[in-house]
């Protein structure tokens, strides 16, 4: 689903592995966190297919303006262009993603495998399930061949980084056999979908308006200025966000500058004042009440309690 309209700001641009082996692993645990806040993946989208395993706690996720409440363990599957985001219910969050380029499952031949399902899948003509629940006869299958994945960069990794790449052949191809083989099981229970690509009107207006509010959080943001920037009055404007989102426009920007506030108390000794301006509060007092509505706590008792944690 391939659009060069996509807005650039919500296109994520890092290289995930490298040139010769475009395949990453990722892993977010809250063992590894102090903040205390649920996980949050903010809205965007790659070109790279992406693995989701949801192994602890449950989550909220976002593929294309379709919300979907999850309950670990599961998998999510992101195919190429889908607009998504993710957050879990609690802090006790365990999850991990292998993402990696359509062209690394590529044969060179052109066989019945490289007709029927490479070229489609490059092609954006052939879906991965958006879901695969454990109760699915499936799922068992698709996760032995994800640990493997897992298992192999964990072995090239010693140490716990934000993206783990493999250089060693013979490991990079176990983990394409593993790819490989979750795609025959996806296959062999008639999971793969075929479709032509489709240009959804309201998924690009939503990535429209979220890439503006991540661009100018930090100024004043109002009802009039989104909705017109959406085609719409502010009132059908609102229905149409929060029935996508789950939330009113409003409660979305306060949410992203309350974490953005967040990651500042606990990364920086910025005064609170600063923190407060560069997260595009300019009232201290509604800030205050927004944070310990969103955290229980004031921005000062949070930036101990993380960095407590951190110390521990």
């Amino acid at each position: 689903m391939k659009d060069k309209t996509f807005p650039s700001s919500l296109k994520e641009t890092r290289q995930h592995g490298n040139f010769s082996f475009p395949c990453a692993f990722y892993q977010a645990m809250h063992e590894n966190d102090s903040s205390g806040f649920s996980y949050v993946v903010k809205h965007h989208w790659h070109e790279q297919i992406e693995i989701i395993y949801l192994e602890e706690d449950s989550y909220q996720v976002d593929i294309n303006m379709n919300m979907t409440h999850l309950k670990s363990p599961c998998f999510c599957f992101i195919n190429s262009g889908e607009l998504h985001a993710l957050i879990s219910d609690s802090d006790r969050y365990q999850e991990q993603a292998v993402v990696f380029s359509a062209d690394l499952l590529s044969f060179a031949t052109l066989d019945l495998v490289q007709e029927q399902f490479m070229l489609p899948l490059l092609e954006h003509k052939l879906s991965f399930p958006s879901f695969l629940i454990s109760e699915h006869p499936a799922f068992a299958q698709v996760q032995q061949e994800f640990l493997k994945i897992r298992s192999v960069f964990f072995r090239e990794n010693h140490v716990c980084r934000d993206q783990f790449t493999i250089e060693n052949p013979v490991s990079q191809l176990q983990v394409k056999a593993a790819l490989l083989s979750i795609l025959g099981i996806l296959a062999e229970y008639a999971l793969l979908t075929s479709n032509n690509p489709q240009h959804n009107p309201q998924v690009e207006l939503l990535k429209r308006v979220i890439s503006y509010i991540h661009q100018n959080y930090q100024r004043q943001l109002t009802l009039g200025e989104l909705s017109a920037l959406a085609g719409m009055n502010e009132q059908y404007f609102c229905r149409f966000f929060k029935k996508a989102l789950g939330k009113t426009p409003i409660s979305y920007i306060n949410d992203y500058r309350i974490h953005h506030a967040a990651t500042l108390l606990s990364t920086t000794e910025l005064p609170v004042m600063e923190v407060c301006l560069e997260s595009g509060f300019n009232n201290l007092g509604h800030f205050m009440k927004e944070f310990k509505k969103a955290t229980q706590l004031t921005p000062l008792q949070f930036r101990k309690q993380t960095m407590t944690k951190s110390f521990k």
